[in-house]
């Protein structure tokens, strides 16, 4: 019987039970499928950067995409731990234990810089956001030249090298006083942060690359929203939003 049909049989059985159907189609097949605890996955996956959620998402084309996203972190995991081969299962793991982590992170603390300037600013979890954007753009620049055969996509490189990467995500959010570059909206980190607000690596001409002068650190709904538009549209496309016409 085909397996998206038998998994549809069990949600109606079990109440829409994402994680036990989730572990008996582990116990299934260990190559190829993987256990689920939406809520923690949800949390790593959100610290990654990644737009994908499992809350209240049961069904087979949802558990269907879920296990290829763990698949897709495999090659990142390896080339960061300098392993040869990273399984399913060593996925799966990773991203149990970073929502792990994250839980039980604590709050980042709201300081005032010594410059006395942005009061409020919250800098506890600025190392963690460099690391996510690290992360989140080596996901996309991989991404982008594993699916550039199968379909059109836009290429983006990274013209730099990881360490250089972190300087420069670490100078811009300095630069920008710790604000978004778009809206001046300030940055929120943590666990207890709106996630929109989270600060997300952007690149000023999304034809360009990610390369130094062609990146800004924007919030996360912002680099969203955004996508494909030239940034100087979106920067009079939100001037006309805050009901400032420059046309007039």
């Amino acid at each position: 019987m085909d397996e998206g049909h038998i998994f549809r049989q069990l949600t109606e059985l079990s109440g829409g039970k994402y994680p036990l159907l989730a572990y008996l189609f582990f116990l299934k097949d260990m190559d190829r499928f993987m256990p689920i605890q939406p809520t923690g996955f949800d949390r790593a996956f959100d610290a990654m950067g990644l737009e994908f959620r499992t809350l209240r998402q049961c069904s087979w084309e949802n558990y269907t995409a879920y296990n290829p996203l763990l698949g897709s972190l495999r090659p990142l995991i390896a080339e960061a731990a300098g392993l040869s081969t990273v399984r399913l299962v060593d996925a799966h793991s990773f991203c149990w234990i970073l929502a792990t982590l994250i839980k039980q992170a604590p709050e980042a603390a709201s300081v005032a810089p010594k410059s006395g300037k942005d009061p409020g600013r919250i800098l506890g979890g600025v190392e963690t956001a460099i690391k996510d954007m690290r992360f989140s753009i080596e996901a996309t620049v991989k991404q982008a030249a594993g699916q550039s055969v199968t379909r059109t996509m836009k290429i983006k490189e990274l013209r730099m090298k990881l360490e250089e990467l972190e300087a420069l995500l670490a100078d811009l959010i300095e630069r920008q006083e710790g604000k978004c570059a778009l809206t001046g909206l300030p940055f929120q980190y943590g666990p207890s942060a709106d996630k929109s607000r989270l600060p997300s690596a952007d690149r000023i001409d999304s034809q360009g690359h990610y390369e130094n002068g062609n990146v800004q650190i924007v919030c996360r709904f912002v680099n969203f929203w955004k996508r494909v538009t030239p940034n100087d549209e979106f920067e009079r496309l939100l001037r006309l939003v805050q009901g400032v016409d420059t046309d007039a």
